[in-house]
């Protein structure tokens, strides 16, 4: 077993998963070597002292040469390209992206270093991501099976109870998004500081039901 970094993609090899680059096999040019034995087909005649011919079998003893052949089913990238690695570095590395860590080349060998921070479009979509999963949260714990569901209700008649909490979702999530847009912009102008996202959905305007 081998394993190899690669640091054109920052990737691991493994060649037990990705195959050895050659392999054994018997010699497709050897010829099995043959061996006299007595003919087991022969019967002596009564008061015969004739010994039995011989016949050629091929010698059961006999072990054919193994010779290296590329592996067909090998994927590893050009061995130019790769570093091969000892399992214990490979499992200290594997152990620091567990946490958090991002594995990149320095120098062709691999290191574990921390994250780059978030962009602020990475950051807002993770808001915004938050907001929406906690509307829909919401809505499944009354009965519905995510926002866009209980909000169908909004304009149908037909059961009271449903187009009320339509109703009252449709304006909850204007009041959500309009909150949460205009902390967003706050964040951007360093008007506020940044908060978690389970604090920002904290700060969210309540929801008010007609029957609650």
């Amino acid at each position: 077993m081998s394993i190899f970094f690669h640091a054109r993609t920052a990737g691991f090899y493994d060649t037990r998963a990705h195959g050895e680059r050659t392999l054994l096999v018997a010699d497709p040019k050897w010829k099995h070597p043959m061996i006299s034995v007595p003919d087991p087909s022969w019967m002596a005649s009564e008061g015969s002292k004739d010994k039995a011919p011989t016949i050629k079998v091929k010698d059961p003893k006999a072990i054919p040469p193994l010779v290296e052949v590329s592996n067909p089913g090998c994927s590893l990238p050009p061995a130019g390209e790769l570093l091969e690695i000892t399992l214990g570095e490979y499992q200290s590395l594997f152990a620091a992206q567990a946490m958090g860590k991002v594995i990149q080349a320095l120098k062709g060998r691999p290191v574990a270093v921390d994250p780059p921070p978030l962009t602020w479009e990475q950051r807002k979509s993770e808001y915004v991501a938050s907001v929406q999963m906690f509307l829909d949260r919401t809505a499944k714990a009354s009965g519905y099976s995510d926002l866009k569901d209980v909000i169908t209700y909004a304009d149908e008649p037909s059961v009271p109870k449903f187009q009320a909490d339509g109703l009252a979702f449709r304006t909850w999530r204007s009041l959500c998004w309009a909150y949460c847009y205009e902390q967003l912009a706050a964040m951007e102008q360093d008007k506020r500081k940044a908060p978690t996202s389970a604090e920002l959905v904290a700060e969210l305007p309540a929801l008010v039901l007609p029957h609650a």
